[in-house]
């Protein structure tokens, strides 16, 4: 028998709106396991008969938060499937429990840069952008050196730090279209976690005070998109 897995709604009714979050369930052998995820939305965004969020049509902000909650939840999806078949492999018999356990093990420390990093390029080497994959790993690996080598929790990234990272470059004479770069691709990943509800937003984006600018080839500076 092969466990059937998925998400579903769980309200929590706060301030006169139906808000809540999402549970990762697993069922296998009449037993089912919910795992509590992070992401934070309201009833109207979760469609229960197929499972799924509502995803809005237009511009605004909470169609991109929406939007990479999708990701992150077929992201994970991914992960129980590549659980599960690991462990029909073993020929062994194992319970939802078993399942739900390795999976609690294989995301923690997702809010460590450099774990969800890695997490994140899985994705996006699935979805035949493995350049953006190796653009980010590029960037993260330079920033974990800034860092004497050690991993840093997103949700710790601060004004101070960033500029300092932004010194450390400007010190070893990286070209500021370079140091751009770094910090561009480190904004995506800190603010695609803070959609995903793995870390929480601060009021001052540790991004405010670098330079993330690009020149165009008229010589003028102007905000690239940052990749995705």
């Amino acid at each position: 028998m092969t466990p059937e897995f998925g998400f579903c709604f769980r309200p929590e009714h706060r301030h006169d709106e139906c808000r809540g979050a999402l549970n990762l369930w697993i069922g296998h052998y009449d037993t089912i396991r919910f795992v509590p995820m992070s992401y934070d939305i309201r009833q109207d965004e979760w469609d229960s008969a197929t499972g799924t969020l509502v995803i809005p049509g237009d511009s605004s902000g909470r169609r991109r938060k929406l939007t990479e909650c999708a990701k992150s939840m077929a992201r994970n999806l991914r992960l129980v499937s590549n659980i599960v078949r690991d462990l029909e492999s073993s020929r062994k018999r194992y319970s939802a429990d078993d399942v739900a356990n390795a999976f609690t093990r294989a995301v923690a420390g997702s809010h460590m840069l450099g774990v969800y990093t890695s997490i994140l390029s899985e994705e996006l080497t699935f979805c035949n952008q493995s350049r953006i994959a190796a653009a980010y790993h590029t960037a993260v690996r330079r920033f974990i050196a800034f860092n004497d080598g050690y991993d840093i929790d997103m949700g710790s990234i601060t004004p101070a730090i960033m500029r300092r990272f932004q010194k450390s470059l400007t010190d070893m004479n990286v070209s500021l279209s370079t140091a751009s770069f770094y910090m561009r691709a480190l904004r995506a990943l800190y603010h695609k976690a803070i959609a995903e509800g793995i870390i929480p937003a601060r009021p001052d984006s540790p991004f405010d005070e670098v330079y993330t600018q690009v020149v165009s080839r008229s010589g003028k500076e102007k905000e690239e998109a940052v990749p995705v």
